[in-house]
């Protein structure tokens, strides 16, 4: 328990002291009133105050008109000719329309109003009155839309600013304005005099609309004396109230907190002192030891971004510049963030001590560095330049590639760029672009083929191109692919049966042989009647029989594993032997109790292959459904031309589980049947796959639970 007190303990310290530090600077000992908020709030107001209620604009006094400003509104679209030229060449087509189209009455308009704007332009470069009375017209709507804007603005001041009450006196006039009761002792106080009186700055903005004049509007020069201040009570009902209700409760929240980071130092060095232990022997060090070096970083940089910019700078800019009149909502919500700042630097405590205590060896550190995925990639990463053309060529590709990208980014800034853009683009960039996709093409090719290989099919040639690095690369795969072939051939012929025989054999001959031996026996005991003996000799030929199947099947197999089986292809009609096929069956299907269903097409499904041996797959796989289909159920035969190949799919439910590994089942002497207690070799699967191969076709069986599917294709004609 002691150890979660000292690291919460030491977590609320950090975020008191990050806290106090951060912002104490601007609160302890002061008030609102100390604050650039309120010294920029209080210009606004003196300014404001001049402009709007003591010395507001006065919509006649536009100012004097100067001849430099007559001569640049003269000169503001240009000399005379050009002014002139301007106006005609607007009227132009219009008159030479409405003159083409016989309309008399819309020409006299349109050139009559072209000699007004014309004869206009020439009154302003021929008399300075007319421009100085046109001057003034402008000035005056602008100064009336100004005023509109600052009565506008005065409704919102009076409202913001009511609990401001003073008690000025223009020095010139005498005039005194007066507003709310002066007290004798304010919130806040301030007077002038005439050696330091309230004057207009002469930055002060009026608003949006004194932006678009074209002169300057003349600012108040007025002086005022007198007193200014704020009223508490009107201070507490406005809006801006809060302002310094919130700076009085962020102050005293910092006095607070720094009194807990007082505290809490006092209590871990008087009565928590630091016990590595703690931590050391946690059951969670153990589990965070574990982690590899990437996840420990993660883990640590993720708390402190959590705990410093997330805790506890979001607690400081709540505390700071969030606020509302709701206390018990912002208190809560304050509070929580308070907590989770606490959680988050004390989940990084933590891990620095793990961290600190892990690596208290470099050694131990250079070791988990050297075993960082980062590291072994960087480390990958520097193998690019074991070939140093390779290195070499992938630097300056990826070179190119940037500035390429850097060119096409710079072209949307300035489209000047595009002059060196273009051509950069058609005689380099896109060069090296298809460059590049080539060379990853060739490289995903030879990726493919490597992943023939290593499939087992080892028929398709692997394309040399050119004399680069990947060229040699392909060169090599094609001598390994060689020596695969040269391999598995010899593999396939010598070492196959001789593996395999022993091992899956001896079950399957042992049981009739013993028969054998056992009835052999049986018939030499004396006086053994003649219908004993008939049965004995009934049983062994039976088992004789079974004996000489299992023989010729397995040598019939080993002779196909060996490829010294000779084929007598032939144009052959797969729909009509698999109709023969059906039919020899015909009695072992009714008699099995099962349901065949068959899909064959209406028409010939031709293959080059051995009749005789493809007869053997259709028997063996019907008769593999016989013997271990459920009975009752139902058996699906499917033959169909799918994309220039003959499928033929067969798929029942099975009497016995499977299990998962289908691939056994290919295995000679292997049975669906694990006790081995029906007829049969173990062998029909295997010399149906055998048959297959040897036709360059592909079998493949799948298993869905009970539901067992065999799939065969060969290339048809």
């Amino acid at each position: 328990m002691k150890k979660w007190i000292w690291l919460i303990l030491l977590a609320i310290i950090l975020v008191s002291s990050f806290s106090v530090l951060e912002s104490g600077k601007g609160y302890f000992g002061k008030s609102y009133l100390d604050t650039i908020d309120f010294d920029n709030d209080l210009s606004y107001f003196e300014n404001s105050l001049i402009a709007l209620e003591l010395d507001p604009v006065n919509a006649e006094d536009v100012g004097a008109v100067t001849q430099e400003q007559i001569e640049e509104y003269r000169m503001r679209y240009g000399t005379l000719s050009e002014q002139v030229q301007s106006i005609q060449n607007q009227y132009a087509a219009d008159i030479d329309e409405a003159k083409a189209n016989g309309n008399a009455s819309v020409e006299k308009i349109l050139t009559e109003e072209r000699d007004n704007k014309i004869e206009a332009i020439r009154s302003n470069f021929a008399d300075d009155n007319v421009v100085k009375e046109k001057i003034i017209a402008e000035r005056k709507n602008e100064v009336e839309k100004t005023t509109q804007e600052l009565n506008r603005q005065k409704l919102s001041f009076k409202e913001d600013y009511d609990y401001f009450v003073y008690s000025l006196t223009n020095l010139e006039t005498g005039e005194t304005f007066k507003k709310g009761e002066l007290k004798s002792n304010p919130y806040f106080k301030k007077e002038y005099t005439p050696g330091n009186p309230l004057t207009m700055d002469s930055e002060y903005f009026y608003g949006s609309e004194v932006q678009s004049m074209e002169f300057p509007l003349p600012l108040s020069d007025a002086n005022f004396e007198g007193t200014l201040q704020i009223d508490r009570k009107l201070l507490s009902e406005s809006f801006n109230g809060s302002l310094f209700d919130h700076f009085t409760f962020t102050k005293y929240m910092l006095y607070v907190m720094a009194g807990l980071a007082v505290v809490g130092v006092v209590l871990l060095l008087t009565k928590l002192p630091f016990n590595r232990k703690w931590f050391v022997d946690s059951p969670l060090n153990e589990k965070w030891s574990s982690l590899p070096l990437e996840a420990r970083l993660f883990l640590l940089v993720l708390t402190l971004l959590l705990a410093l910019p997330y805790g506890s700078r979001k607690f400081i800019n709540m505390l700071q510049y969030s606020w509302s009149d709701n206390m018990l909502r912002y208190g809560s919500g304050l509070a929580w963030q308070f907590i989770l700042a606490v959680v988050f630097i004390a989940l990084a405590i933590i891990q620095i001590i793990w961290m600190l205590n892990f690596y208290k060896g470099w050694q131990h550190l250079e070791q988990d560095i050297k075993n960082s995925s980062i590291f072994k990639s960087l480390k990958t990463a520097s193998q690019a330049f074991l070939k140093k053309s390779i290195g070499v060529q992938m630097l300056i590709l990826l070179f190119i590639i940037f500035l390429w990208g850097m060119g096409t980014a710079a072209m949307f800034m300035s489209w000047g760029i595009l002059i060196v853009w273009i051509p950069a683009t058609l005689f380099i960039g896109i060069p090296v672009l298809l460059i590049t996709m080539s060379r990853f093409g060739y490289l995903n090719i030879l990726m493919r083929n490597t992943k023939e290989m290593a499939e087992g099919r080892l028929n398709q040639d692997i394309p040399i191109k050119g004399h680069s690095p990947l060229a040699d690369h392909a060169r090599q795969l094609t001598r390994l692919k060689e020596g695969v072939r040269l391999s598995m051939s010899e593999q396939a012929k010598s070492e196959r049966l001789k593996t395999e025989l022993i091992t899956n054999v001896s079950h399957d001959l042992r049981t009739p042989l013993t028969s054998i031996i056992t009835y052999t026996d049986l018939m030499k005991t004396p006086n053994l009647s003649e219908e004993e003996r008939l049965s004995y000799a009934n049983i062994l030929d039976r088992k004789s029989q079974r004996l000489k199947t299992l023989i010729e099947d397995l040598f019939e197999v080993s002779k196909m594993a060996s490829g010294n089986m000779e084929l007598n292809r032939t144009r052959l009609d797969l729909n009509q032997l698999l109709l023969q096929a059906l039919a020899e069956h015909a009695e072992d299907i009714e008699a099995s109790g099962l349901d065949f269903r068959v899909a064959s097409p209406e028409s010939p499904l031709y293959v080059q292959a051995d009749g005789q041996k493809w007869w053997r797959v259709l028997d063996n796989l019907i008769l593999n459904a016989i013997k271990y289909a459920m009975p009752g159920t139902r058996v699906y035969i499917n033959l169909q031309d799918r994309d220039g190949q003959a499928e033929f799919t067969i798929k029942n439910v099975t009497r016995y589980e499977l299990g998962e590994n289908t691939d056994e089942l290919f295995e000679r002497f292997k049975r669906g049947d694990t006790s081995r207690q029906t007829e049969g070799s173990g062998l029909g699967l295997a010399i149906a796959q055998s048959i297959v191969d040897l036709h360059g076709g592909e079998m493949k069986i799948e298993v869905d639970g009970d539901l067992f599917k065999v799939i065969v294709t060969i290339n048809s004609l």
